[in-house]
């Protein structure tokens, strides 16, 4: 694929404002089957609601009904324009960095596979398996105009192989380099907590103010130290990181043995990945109560956004919410029936495959199993049983990996070019017959 073309294509991809909510997809899924369509692909497009679209196209392999899942999502988070150096959806080119909301969620790695995707069409491969690209609305907010959608209404997407998607990259940080496949995520359980109390002036304070009440039961959630939890992928991980060097003074031998000294401990706690990864988080993210500065309210709303290891329990994790907060409040949780999906095994034919392709790519380069602290939609593949990693193989920087979310989102050309060269390559090793 040719540079400076595929510069301009993720250019012009982020451009498309996909920010969700509203969502408006459409344009950008129209946009990816241009591209399709340009080269002979057909391409199906499905529309869950107005202006909402995803869309699916397929090499067709030897056999049936156990696709190869290339998944990407299209929407993006809001980006606020004073925050930013750049306008967030200018797809501007600035210092060998591509800059927009989506540079890294996800909009360049959906353009990696569409183009591993295209290169594999027009080079003639006749996949083992058929090799699918889907590109989908509404991840940002839950996946049920997306996935959710699909899932019932492409059957063999239920019975697929292997998933490719987001979750983890080749991470540069301190003049290191490691490969983190994500194999498993944290499971997403959000909730509301509610006052209601009695209004009134504010001049004459009495015991029932809802603000007073919010701000007891969010300082009891927030005070409360989750306990660290080593899980195998995590173990494996952090055995991979630091066996035999020296943290804050300890010579690292394992995760456990480590976890019972201090100055690991507030290492980990130091670094906010690390911390995630082996606890529980809950997070205060919208706060409201009152109108008038002098008016009590009577009712406050705080928003947590928890995220709970992957060997843990909603309902265990909800009896404990509901002890701190006492009966002056009221939780609601929010969606339904939520998923305990399974992780993914490590130990398969896809994360030899990749790490191997990885290892001859950057000699000695560490390859090691990761669980995403976010949310994505591989939970509804792997709520199905289907071995799914996500996986984005470009070299991104620790402080670029942080802006996710957040102001300056940037990809750099290099690595958005590294990463079409190494999806290909991944693309087509899973193309081939694996003895699964």
């Amino acid at each position: 694929m040719e540079h400076d073309y595929a510069i301009d294509v993720l250019r012009e991809f982020i451009r498309i404002n996909t920010t969700n909510p509203p969502g408006n997809e459409e344009e950008a899924i129209l946009f990816l089957e241009s591209l399709l369509e340009k080269e002979g692909i057909t391409t199906e497009i499905f529309k869950p609601a107005a202006k909402r679209a995803n869309i699916i196209a397929r090499i067709k392999g030897k056999k049936r009904g156990k696709p190869i899942v290339l998944l990407g999502h299209v929407d993006v988070v809001p980006a606020n324009e004073d925050e930013w150096e750049v306008d967030p959806f200018g797809g501007v080119l600035k210092d060998g960095y591509i800059y927009g909301r989506g540079a890294i969620d996800m909009k360049a790695q959906t353009i990696c596979q569409l183009f591993a995707f295209i290169s594999l069409f027009k080079q003639g491969v006749v996949p083992e398996n058929d090799m699918v690209f889907l590109a989908t609305c509404d991840e940002e907010v839950g996946g049920q105009n997306g996935v959710e959608y699909m899932l019932k209404r492409i059957d063999d997407l239920k019975n697929a192989s292997f998933v490719l998607s987001e979750g983890g990259c080749i991470v540069e940080e301190n003049g290191h380099l490691h490969a983190q496949i994500s194999v498993a995520e944290k499971k997403l359980s959000q909730f509301i907590v509610k006052a209601t109390g009695t209004g009134g002036h504010g001049s004459v304070p009495h015991k029932d103010n809802a603000n007073e009440k919010i701000v007891r039961a969010s300082q009891s959630i927030l005070s409360y130290e989750w306990p660290f939890k080593i899980t195998n992928i995590v173990n494996v991980y952090m055995k991979g990181l630091f066996k035999g060097k020296d943290i804050n003074g300890l010579k690292f031998r394992g995760l456990k043995e480590a976890l019972s000294d201090k100055r690991f401990k507030k290492f980990l706690e130091e670094n906010p990945v690390y911390n995630s990864l082996l606890r529980n988080t809950v997070t205060l993210t919208i706060l409201k109560g009152g109108e008038k500065i002098n008016v009590i309210p009577s009712e406050s709303v705080a928003c947590f956004d928890a995220r709970l290891l992957p060997t843990e329990k909603h309902e265990t994790f909800f009896k404990k919410i509901l002890k701190l907060v006492g009966n002056d409040v009221e939780i609601t949780r929010i969606g339904s029936g939520i998923s305990e999906p399974a992780p993914s095994g490590f130990n398969t034919p896809y994360f030899k495959g990749i790490k191997n392709i990885l290892k001859n790519t950057k000699n000695g380069l560490q390859v090691l199993p990761f669980i995403t602290t976010g949310a994505t939609d591989l939970r509804y593949f792997r709520n199905l049983g289907i071995t799914s990693y996500g996986f984005f193989p470009a070299t991104i920087p620790i402080d670029d990996i942080l802006r996710m979310h957040g102001k300056n989102e940037r990809i750099s050309i290099e690595s958005f070019i590294d990463g079409i060269k190494n999806t290909y390559d991944i693309a087509k090793f899973l193309s081939e017959d694996l003895k699964v």
